[in-house]
C-alpha cells in the first residue's frame, strides 16, 4: 500500500498528462490506470445530492425520462421491476456502503446527498418520482392546482401513523410546511417552498397550499426533502435532537447511529404500504475509499454500493458475481468560487480558472471516458438542456490576457476546500496541474466531508470542490445556486438580471419558454463565472444478485422498500 507521499507523487506525474493536449488518449488512460485513479469525484457529495440521461419530451418541467442499462454480465440486460424477479421474499438484512457518514438525520436542515440515501427509508413524501422523473402520487393520493397556479389541494392516504404512534394527518403537514417557512429556523429547506405563502388543513385529509405566485418546480420539489414529513411531536418534544433521532412514516424505523461506523434501520411493522417492507434490516457503512466500497461488495461484506471509481466500470460491469446498473443522472461537479472576497472578487480572475480547465482531458485521463463535459448546472438528460452553451474550453492564452486585465500578469494564489478522500484529492491534484500553467497556485485544505460541508455552508471558503447530486427539475440545479441570497448560494454571487430571469422561470408552467429562459441565464452565469462547471456524472449503482427488487431513479437515491433477499 503506498504511503500518502507516495500517492500524492504519482499522482501529479498522472496528472500531467491532463495538461498535456499531445497526448493520446491512449497515453492517459495507460498512465492514469499505472498510479490506480479512481474516478475523482464519484464519490463527492453534493452540498446538499447523478450525469446525463435520455432527453425526453418536456411535460411541464416534471422531468425528462431515462433508461436504464443493468446486468450481471455487462451484456445481459437485467430487469428493474421487483416482478419480474420472481415472487418477493419476506426477511433477511442488508448492509449498503456509502461513500460518506450522514450529517444529519433532520431533513429540513440537511444539506448533504448522502443523509438523502437513509432519508428514503425513514421519512415518506408527499410525492415521488419513478423513472422517467414523472411525478407520482406518495402521502398525497392525489392533488388538485388550480388554474392561475397559485394553489395546490392535496388529498393525503389516510391511516398513517408515524414511528412515534402519532397520526399522520393534514395538521402534520402544516406543521412540517410552517417549520421550514419560519425565517426564525433558518432552514435551507425554506428557500425551496418559499412561494408558500399560507397552508391551511380544513380537514385530516386536505392540505391547501397558497402561493404567492406560480411556481412550477414545486411538485418536484416535494419528491426531495422538502416533502418528507416528520412527526410533529418529534419536532416539538426532540428540538435539535431530531438530528440524530429520527421520526418519520417511512417503511423503516430508526435503531442507531455510531458516527463514522454505522447506521442502522429495521423494519416498520406498522407501515401503510401493505406487506412492504420485505427487508428485516437494513446497516449503512460509510466506506470512503472507493477501492475498498468495491472489495467490500465483492467480499459480500456489504450487499450494494452507490458510487464505484470509474477505473473500476469496466472490469464491474464484466463481473459475473456482482450486478451494475448505469443510467443517465442529473448531478454536476463543479468549482465554486467566493465572489465577496479576494480573490474571486475579481470576476478576470474567475474567468481565467474558467479557462484553464481542460474538462475533455480530465474526462479522458481521470474518469476513463465516463460523463460528459459541463458548462451549465443543466445536464443534457434534461428537457431544458441547450447544447449551444458552450463557453469555455482550454485556453491559457485567454487565461493569460486575463490575469494582466486584473492587474496580476504573473497569477495569484488561492485556496480549495477538498473532501479528504482518494477521488476527491486525485481531481484537485489535476485542478492545480492546468492551473499552474499560466501562475495560478490552488493549495488545496483536505477536509472531512461533513467538515467540509460545513465551511461550505458558512462561505468560509476562496474555491470549493463538490458535486450537486441534481434534481428532477432543472429548478433544483440552478435556482438557490445563483439567486441572491439564495439557499445554496455560499460564495455571494448576485446578479440582477440573473435574478429576474430564474424569478421567470418559475412564473411561467410552458416547457419551451421555460427553456429559453434557462438558456439565457445559463450564459449570463457563465458569463459572471461564479462556478466553474466541469462533468455531468454517470449514475451507477452495483450490488449483488441476491438483491432482487432494486429499481434504479435516475436522482441516485436508493429507495430500498420493494428490495427482497433471495435466501
Amino acid at each position: 500500500m503506498r504511503s500518502h507521499d507516495d500517492v500524492e507523487h504519482t499522482v501529479e506525474e498522472a496528472v500531467e498528462a491532463v495538461t498535456k493536449s499531445a497526448m493520446t488518449r491512449r497515453t492517459l488512460l495507460r498512465r492514469a490506470a499505472g498510479v490506480g485513479l479512481a474516478g475523482a469525484g464519484m464519490a463527492l457529495l453534493a452540498a446538499c445530492g447523478g450525469g446525463s440521461e435520455s432527453p425526453s419530451t418536456p411535460s411541464g418541467g416534471s422531468g425528462g425520462g431515462a433508461t436504464a442499462t443493468s446486468s450481471t454480465s455487462g451484456d445481459t440486460p437485467a430487469a428493474t421491476e421487483p416482478a419480474s424477479e420472481g415472487e418477493a421474499k419476506r426477511g433477511g438484512k442488508i448492509t449498503v456502503a456509502l461513500n460518506s457518514d450522514l450529517t444529519t438525520m433532520d431533513p429540513h436542515k440537511s444539506t448533504a446527498a448522502v443523509d438523502r440515501q437513509v432519508y428514503q427509508l425513514i421519512y415518506d413524501k408527499l410525492v415521488d418520482i419513478d423513472e422517467q422523473l414523472n411525478v407520482i402520487p406518495y402521502l398525497a393520493k392525489k392533488w388538485e392546482i388550480a388554474d392561475d397556479g397559485k394553489q395546490y389541494t392535496f388529498t393525503l392516504v389516510e391511516g398513517v401513523t408515524f414511528h412515534d404512534g402519532e397520526p399522520f394527518n393534514a395538521e402534520a403537514v402544516k406543521v412540517n410546511f410552517e417549520r421550514m417557512l419560519n425565517p426564525d429556523n433558518a432552514l435551507p429547506r425554506r428557500s425551496e417552498v418559499a412561494q408558500v405563502t399560507q397552508v391551511d388543513a380544513p380537514d385530516d385529509t386536505t392540505v391547501v397550499l397558497t402561493l404567492s405566485q406560480p411556481y412550477s418546480p414545486l411538485l418536484a420539489t416535494l419528491s426531495d426533502r422538502a416533502g418528507m414529513i416528520i412527526s410533529p411531536k418529534a419536532i416539538k418534544e426532540l428540538g435539535d435532537d431530531l438530528a440524530r433521532n429520527p421520526v418519520g412514516t417511512g417503511a423503516f424505523t430508526f435503531v442507531e447511529w455510531v458516527k463514522d461506523d454505522h447506521l442502522t434501520v429495521r423494519r416498520n411493522e406498522n407501515y401503510w404500504q401493505e406487506g412492504l417492507p420485505y427487508l428485516d434490516e437494513v446497516t449503512y457503512k460509510p466506506v470512503i475509499d472507493a477501492t475498498v466500497r468495491l472489495t467490500s461488495l465483492r467480499t459480500n461484506e456489504v450487499q450494494m454500493i452507490d458510487q464505484i471509481s470509474a477505473k473500476d466500470v469496466e472490469a464491474t460491469k464484466n463481473d459475473p458475481s456482482l450486478v451494475y446498473s448505469e443510467i443517465p443522472g442529473l448531478a454536476f461537479q463543479y468549482i465554486s468560487l467566493n465572489v465577496s472576497r479576494p480573490p474571486f472578487d475579481k470576476k478576470e480572475l474567475r474567468q481565467a480558472v474558467a479557462w484553464c480547465i481542460d474538462r475533455d482531458a480530465i474526462i479522458n485521463a481521470i474518469f476513463f471516458g465516463l460523463g460528459t463535459p459541463a458548462q451549465t448546472p443543466i445536464p443534457p438528460s434534461s428537457w431544458a438542456y441547450d447544447e449551444s452553451v458552450q463557453v469555455y474550453k482550454q485556453d491559457y492564452d485567454k487565461a493569460r490576457e486575463l490575469l494582466e486585465a486584473a492587474g496580476m500578469p504573473d497569477g495569484f494564489e488561492f485556496t480549495m476546500l477538498v473532501t479528504n478522500s482518494p477521488d476527491a484529492i486525485q481531481l484537485a491534484e489535476a485542478y492545480r496541474a492546468q492551473l499552474a500553467q499560466v501562475g495560478i497556485v490552488a493549495k488545496l485544505e483536505l477536509l472531512e466531508f461533513g467538515t467540509l460541508l460545513d465551511r461550505n455552508d458558512a462561505g468560509d471558503f476562496e474555491a470549493v470542490s463538490l458535486q450537486w447530486s441534481g434534481r428532477p427539475d432543472p429548478d433544483g440545479n440552478i435556482y438557490n445556486y445563483f439567486i441572491t441570497d439564495g439557499g445554496l448560494n455560499r460564495g455571494g454571487y448576485s446578479n440582477p438580471e440573473v435574478d429576474d430571469l430564474l424569478n421567470q422561470t418559475r412564473a411561467v408552467s410552458d416547457p419551451d419558454e421555460r427553456k429559453r429562459l434557462y438558456s439565457e441565464v445559463c450564459r449570463l452565469i457563465a458569463e459572471d463565472a461564479p462556478m466553474i462547471f466541469i462533468r455531468f456524472p454517470a449514475e451507477i449503482k452495483v450490488w449483488q444478485p441476491a438483491i432482487k427488487g432494486f429499481v434504479h431513479i435516475p436522482d441516485g437515491m436508493m429507495r430500498l422498500n420493494t428490495v427482497w433477499l433471495e435466501q
